[in-house]
């Protein structure tokens, strides 16, 4: 056991590293507007600089033009994975995402990087606040904004480079 968990982290350190390292391109970018209120610029970042869903690494970037508590941001996630048929997401990741997410203020930014696996980190302003090591997380959070269902075909058309 010592040693599984030795290694898990060993893992989890030299992969924080080789995301550090890692080179991204953006692919696009786009303002999320909610009627008269800007709420957050989005930026899509691949090493290539294209998208193709579910190939990692993948850097998305958010960074919040209004304040915002956690509590709101998780539940507008929430609704977003109901909009896309994902109901069930907001129980299995509420209480993590709530331990991970900081209440926001104007100007600051939350940033998904995944690894090669598909393994997500988040950071808020640059920093490293929390991970999710499930594989399946990062593709279900990109879906709010990348899926063909989003609520926001626009962002996504924008994000996508399009």
């Amino acid at each position: 056991m010592k040693l599984t968990l030795k290694a898990v982290t060993f893992y989890l350190l030299t992969t924080s590293i080789v995301l550090a390292d890692t080179q991204f391109n953006k692919v696009g970018e786009a303002r999320m507007e909610y009627l008269f209120w800007d709420v957050y610029d989005a930026v899509l970042f691949t090493p290539s600089g294209n998208y193709s869903a579910g190939t990692h690494p993948i850097k998305f970037k958010l960074t919040y033009l209004r304040d915002f508590e956690a509590k709101e941001i998780v539940k507008a996630t929430n609704e977003q994975w109901e909009h896309i048929g994902k109901k069930e997401l907001a129980d299995k990741y509420d209480s993590e995402l709530l331990s991970i997410w900081p209440d926001i203020r104007k100007g600051d930014s939350l940033t998904l990087i995944t690894n090669e696996q598909g393994m997500s980190v988040f950071y808020h302003n640059d920093e490293q606040i929390g991970e999710i090591n499930e594989l399946q997380f990062s593709s279900d959070f990109l879906a709010i904004w990348l899926d063909e269902k989003t609520s926001e075909p626009k962002l996504r058309k924008q994000l996508l480079g399009n």
